[in-house]
Parts: structure tokens; C-alpha cells; sequence
């Protein structure tokens, strides 16, 4: 695991969004990208190239802030984790994807066995609960 300057945290996150082939899974609470263009751009972009994005929200009160991302929105309910991973990166940390100016820690996980449990995690704890947001 190595820790990421807090300054470069959404720079690691767009960095799985650059990288990604097959799939980008987003998983934050609460969004608001205002200020973060090139997040949005990020997320956008991976769509358009044909990169499968998906986006998982607290139910409810995730969904404001997604109106103008071109990636699927799942909500789940009482949902707090923050993980980011494609099909070759994974990030984990304690932001969520609002522009604001907190200070939050950012991992990148880079031993294969702890990418697996992240996987694992969330497929066991979030993936089951989400249901598809269909207002989008």
C-alpha cells in the first residue's frame, strides 16, 4: 500500500479512470464535482471510450452532484465507503467526491492479494445492496 500526498488524491483517482480498458468502479457517499471539471471530464471520457463506469452513491443523498456524469448510478443504502478501482488499479481513502478542502488520506493498493479483498468487499457488502438509479 503506498499513501498519496493529499494534493494528488483526485489525481490518483482520474488516474484509474485514464487507465481503464473494461471497467471503473466509483464508490463514494456524497458527490459535488463543481470545481472538479477534469474529474467530471475523467469519468466522461471513459464512457465515451467505452470503458464500463459505474458509480455508487449513498441512497438519496449521493445522487445530487451526478446529474451531468455519463456513468451508471447506483444507490445504496447507509453506503460510507470510498473505494476506487478498474480492472488494473486500485484506490482506497477517506474522501469523498466533493471539491472542497478537507483533509483526507488517499492509498493506492499495490500487492494483487489486496486488491482481491477490496474486490471482494465490495462485492459482498455494497454490490447485492445497489439498486440502479433510474431518474438519470
Amino acid at each position: 500500500m503506498k499513501i498519496v500526498n493529499p494534493s494528488e488524491s483526485i489525481s490518483t483517482i482520474i488516474s484509474v479512470l485514464d487507465g481503464a480498458k473494461k471497467y471503473v468502479v466509483l464508490v463514494t457517499p456524497y458527490t459535488n464535482l463543481n470545481g472538479w471539471q477534469n474529474l467530471e471530464d475523467a469519468i466522461n471520457n471513459a464512457v465515451k471510450r467505452g470503458v464500463e463506469v459505474s458509480y455508487y452513491v449513498r441512497e438519496k443523498e449521493g445522487v445530487p452532484g451526478t446529474e451531468k456524469l455519463d456513468a451508471v448510478i447506483y444507490e445504496v443504502p447507509n453506503l460510507h465507503s470510498k473505494m476506487f478501482y478498474s480492472e488494473n488499479k486500485a484506490v482506497i481513502g477517506s474522501a469523498h467526491l466533493k471539491y472542497n478542502e478537507d483533509i483526507n488520506w488517499t492509498y493506492v493498493l499495490d500487492l494483487e492479494n489486496e486488491i482481491i479483498e477490496m474486490k471482494n468487499f465490495f462485492e459482498k457488502n455494497i454490490k447485492p445492496f445497489a439498486v440502479k438509479n433510474k431518474q438519470l
